[in-house]
């Protein structure tokens, strides 16, 4: 073979190489990216996510992404949308990686986002969908309301030395601004229904961060699973250049490689921040987290379905001090353990407001009587039943005095009168107690209490004692029979005093029967007898602490109360 022929084979073979090398480079180079490739790679996107509802082609509120049945989650005014928008990261691959190119063209590959069903709404679904979310609103103010009016009470009964004060205080301040909200977003709504053609349109963009800051992404192209994004330069950002050898920093062109990667090193050894907020289906959690990422230290959690805890967790239970609130339900403020609330524990000081309840008890004993030193009254113990949180020495002033003046149609004390003028005369404040007969009509057991007992303007309200056994609730026909006595009772003495008489019970008492009587548990303040160390769970008055106190002036054991305030 001659030369000239054998140098033609050899550049036909070499053409045909080349060829075949172009051929592989170009469908590697055209090779789209796939998931598994996406979730292998280090590269970050940034999204922020907004739906913005449209009524008559005019931008009326955007909110971020739906859960649930509503949209109600940051809904504000389609003129601040762009200020308020869903963060969230997605991971990228650079997708020119062609080993001799210096850099990538600035072209990413993501996995393309489901756009939401809701985009696809006609007019007539997108009314109906906010006409849905006008009531969950209207549902949200009425549930706002009552927490305020828990948030009051609780604010009337504790003060800021009390554990968790501080907690549920802050909460206050928060529900506040929610409220203030929720109501711009129920006139944003009904602006909303205002219009004849209604649609929801998706504004979601995308940014990466690079050393020169934020750099947007525009979407060039995308099918059913991959999103082609290229970045979108500016002025500052025009001799920005992708160095093949990184591949996951964007860097400037006169940054070498080597400074780039150690930059990203540095980058990923930063620590988690101990209070990074968690969220997934269940809800949003920020705070301290143990070595499996479970909730461990001090945190909050909010629920999907709007229920509140801050406070203590062991390793993802609930366990020590924390605050809880759940819609339509009343705050609980105290000790957790295993995720099973216990319970409010006080602690007991001079600042409390205490009192005693007295009858014929105080003043016989078998054939002895005793006199009450009404003069040099002062509790010395509160009982030794239950644990109690004491700061201190107790030596407490006896602030006020309930006296027993009657007891069905029959028994009236012979020692109300005198213990009556007595405690007015020594300045303690007064009250009277009626106790509770099943076998006599409320209606007349209330007439017989009101001719045998006084009550003068800024005395204490009138209480009835109801203490029956389960024979004797049987024996009178079934707790409904014992109710409709109580509530004549009540009714014909709040009628002829001019002011809401109290209920006294036990704990037994309250969890077995009052769930029965949802008028006299809403309507009533309730003064209970629980010989615990946790706070009752009741709308609370006073609070039997114990009945074996001890108090100077007055022969033998005596119940002591505390009142649920610091001021009457």
């Amino acid at each position: 073979m001659n030369v000239k022929k054998r140098n033609r084979y050899i550049l036909i073979i070499l053409t045909v190489v080349i060829l075949l090398i172009l051929a592989v480079w170009l469908v590697w180079f055209l090779k789209p990216v796939s998931k598994e490739e996406l979730q292998r790679t280090d590269t970050v996107v940034m999204t922020e996510t907004r739906y913005v509802v449209m009524a008559d082609s005019v931008e009326i509120f955007s909110f971020s992404t739906p859960r649930g049945d509503t949209l109600l989650n940051d809904i504000v005014d389609a003129r601040k949308h762009l200020k308020h928008k869903e963060h969230g990261n997605v991971n990228a691959q650079w997708v020119r990686r062609w080993l001799l190119l210096p850099h990538s063209g600035g072209t990413l590959a993501v996995e393309a986002f489901d756009t939401a069903k809701i985009c696809k709404y006609n007019s007539d679904q997108v009314m109906t969908l906010l006409r849905r979310e006008a009531l969950h609103i209207e549902n949200l103010l009425h549930l706002a309301d009552a927490q305020k009016k828990d948030i009051d009470y609780f604010a009337k009964t504790h003060t800021v030395t009390d554990n968790g004060f501080d907690i549920v205080a802050r909460y206050g301040e928060e529900l506040a601004t929610n409220e203030d909200s929720v109501t711009t977003a129920s006139a944003l709504v009904e602006k909303a229904l205002c219009g004849k053609k209604l649609q929801i349109r998706l504004d979601r963009r995308y940014y990466i961060e690079s050393y020169l800051g934020r750099i947007e992404c525009t979407p060039v192209r995308s099918n059913d699973s991959i999103l082609t994004l290229r970045i979108t330069p500016n002025k500052q950002q025009e001799d920005i250049e992708i160095e093949r050898g990184i591949g996951t920093r964007i860097v400037h062109s006169r940054l070498t490689a080597e400074s780039a990667m150690h930059r990203l090193a540095m980058r990923r050894r930063k620590p988690l921040p101990l209070h990074a907020t968690h969220i997934d289906s269940i809800g949003t959690y920020t705070g301290k987290r143990d070595s499996v990422d479970m909730p461990h230290g001090y945190g909050r959690f909010v629920s999907r379905q709007g229920e509140f805890y801050e406070g203590e967790w062991v390793h993802g239970k609930r366990e020590g001090v924390g605050f809880t609130i759940i819609p339509g339900e009343k705050l609980h403020l105290g000790e957790w353990k295993n995720d099973r609330f216990l319970g409010e524990r006080i602690t007991y000081t001079p600042k409390r407001i205490y009192g005693i309840d007295i009858s014929r008890f105080q003043h016989e004993e078998g054939r002895k009587r005793y006199n009450i030193d009404w003069r040099n009254l002062r509790i010395t113990s509160l009982g030794k039943l239950s644990k109690k949180k004491i700061d201190g020495r107790v030596n407490y002033p006896v602030s006020f005095v309930y006296i027993k003046a009657t007891e069905g149609i029959t028994v009236k004390s012979k020692y109300f009168a005198a213990d009556y003028a007595a405690a007015r005369k020594y300045g303690y404040r007064a009250g009277a107690y009626h106790f509770f007969s099943i076998t006599s009509p409320g209606a007349k057991q209330a007439d017989y209490f009101l001719k045998n007992s006084r009550y003068i303007k800024g005395d204490l309200a009138p209480v009835l004692d109801v203490e029956p056994t389960d024979a004797q609730i049987r024996k009178a026909g079934g707790i409904e029979a014992v109710f409709r006595n109580i509530r004549a009772w009540l009714n014909v003495v709040e009628q002829r005093r001019g002011v809401r008489p109290i209920l006294y019970i036990n704990q037994g008492f309250v969890n077995k029967y009052l769930p029965k009587a949802p008028d006299l548990k809403k309507k009533y303040e309730v003064w209970i007898a629980r010989y615990g160390e946790y706070k009752p769970d009741v709308k609370l008055v006073y609070w039997q602490l114990c009945p074996d106190g001890k108090v100077n002036g007055i022969h033998g054991d005596v119940d002591i109360n505390v009142y649920n305030g610091f001021s009457f």
